[in-house]
């Protein structure tokens, strides 16, 4: 499995092709799928198991309805106050990136189906096809065979990760932050 962290990348490379769309929204909705897992896992370890994993917002359909939602909502309302907090870019200018727009909505839009199909390629069990059919979808996964289809996965994840990083390194350090999170 890609780790959630690692779809940054994807999201980078749609801001640098399009500057129409909103990178903040394209970040969050990369990583809103996982939110699922995230918290499967803690229903798991509080509830007791028996939970499916990684169904809803790992759909198509999930992704384009509940994900979407919850990708507008937490670009708008979340991502500027955690942003400007933690990492100390002005609030203002992240605000106005976050502002509620058809660009931000195409951009979750984006994250989130970019985000189910990396996964329709590695994933060992891909509700992709939810709620119309509870069966895996199997026809992407890499060489049918999820684990060696995650591992190269990972591989060409981390190095565009890492490319990305050293870009924005190369570029200086001076407004590294708001490049990264915001522009």
């Amino acid at each position: 499995m890609v780790l959630t962290p690692l779809h940054y990348s994807l999201a980078y490379l749609f801001h640098k092709v399009s500057d129409k769309l909103s990178f903040p929204a394209l970040i969050v909705s990369s990583m809103v799928p996982d939110l699922e897992t995230i918290l499967e896992t803690g229903l798991s370890f509080t509830v007791g198991g028996g939970f499916q994993r990684g169904l809803v917002l790992h759909s198509l359909f999930g992704a384009v309805t509940v994900g979407l939602v919850v990708a507008v909502a937490l670009t708008g309302y979340l991502y500027p106050h955690v942003v400007s907090h933690v990492f100390r870019v002005d609030r203002k200018i992240i605000a106005k990136k976050c502002r509620f727009s058809s660009g931000l909505v195409v951009s979750c839009f984006i994250g989130l189906v970019t985000h189910v199909l990396v996964d329709t390629l590695h994933h060992p069990y891909n509700p992709f096809l939810f709620p119309f059919s509870n069966s895996s979808f199997d026809a992407l996964v890499l060489f049918s065979n999820p684990d060696e289809a995650s591992s190269i996965l990972h591989v060409i994840f981390v190095t565009l990760s890492l490319g990305v990083l050293l870009y924005e390194l190369y570029r200086g350090t001076d407004g590294f932050w708001k490049r990264v999170l915001v522009e």
